[in-house]
C-alpha cells in the first residue's frame, strides 16, 4: 500500500512539474515580445579595405604614438539625465571610446587589416522633460562590446570605435536608435 502510494504521489508531482514549465514557456514569448529591447544585434560589415577605416586606424595610432591613453572616467556610468540628441550620442561615444569602463580582452592589431562594423539598437525612454536617465541604459552598450567580442572569438578586439545616432522622435516615450561599432581585430 505504501509504494502504490509513494507511485502516486511522485507520478502526481511529475504531472504538475510538467504542466507548470509548459505553461511557463507558452506565457514566455509573450512577456519578450513586450519589452523594449528584445532584439539588439542587426548587422555586420567587412569594413577592412574601406578608405574611411585606414583613416580610423590612422587616427588611433596617432592616440596612441601621442600617449593618449584612455584614462577611465571617475565612477564610469553614463549620464543620469542627458538632453536627447547630440548630447546622448556623444555621451555614448565617449563612454565606448574613450572611457575605458568597458572591459574586454584586447588584442594586437593585424596587419593586414581586419576590420568590421556591428550595428547594433540600443532603446531608451525620453522622459517628460526631453532629457533620458542614459546611466540606467549603459548595460546596452557593454552588452554590444561583450556580443561583438563573442562572435570574433578567438580573436581579440584591438580598437574599437562607437558612432552613435540619437534622434529624439517622441517628445516622450520610448525609442530605439542604433550605434555603429567599428572594431579593427587582433591577436
Amino acid at each position: 500500500m505504501k509504494k502504490i502510494v509513494l507511485k502516486f504521489s511522485l507520478i502526481f508531482c511529475s504531472f504538475v512539474f510538467i504542466t507548470s514549465c509548459q505553461k511557463e514557456e507558452n506565457e514566455t514569448p509573450e512577456i519578450q515580445k513586450s519589452s523594449p529591447n528584445v532584439q539588439q544585434f542587426v548587422t555586420v560589415k567587412d569594413v577592412s579595405n574601406e578608405q574611411e577605416t585606414l583613416q580610423l586606424l590612422e587616427e588611433l595610432q596617432q592616440k596612441q604614438e601621442d600617449g593618449i591613453s584612455t584614462m577611465k572616467r571617475v565612477g564610469c556610468t553614463l549620464n543620469s539625465d542627458i538632453g536627447c540628441g547630440s548630447d546622448a550620442a556623444l555621451e555614448i561615444e565617449e563612454y565606448v571610446n574613450a572611457s575605458g569602463c568597458i572591459s574586454y580582452p584586447v588584442g594586437i592589431i593585424i596587419f593586414p587589416i581586419e576590420a568590421q562594423q556591428f550595428t547594433y539598437d540600443y532603446s531608451y525612454y525620453i522622459d517628460g522633460d526631453s532629457d533620458i536617465n542614459m546611466d540606467i541604459y549603459q548595460f546596452q552598450f557593454e552588452a554590444h562590446i561583450a556580443d561583438i567580442q563573442r562572435q570574433i572569438r578567438p580573436k581579440k578586439i584591438s580598437f574599437v570605435n562607437a558612432d552613435a545616432s540619437n534622434r529624439c522622435f517622441n517628445e516622450r516615450g520610448w525609442n530605439v536608435d542604433n550605434v555603429v561599432y567599428t572594431v579593427f581585430l587582433g591577436n
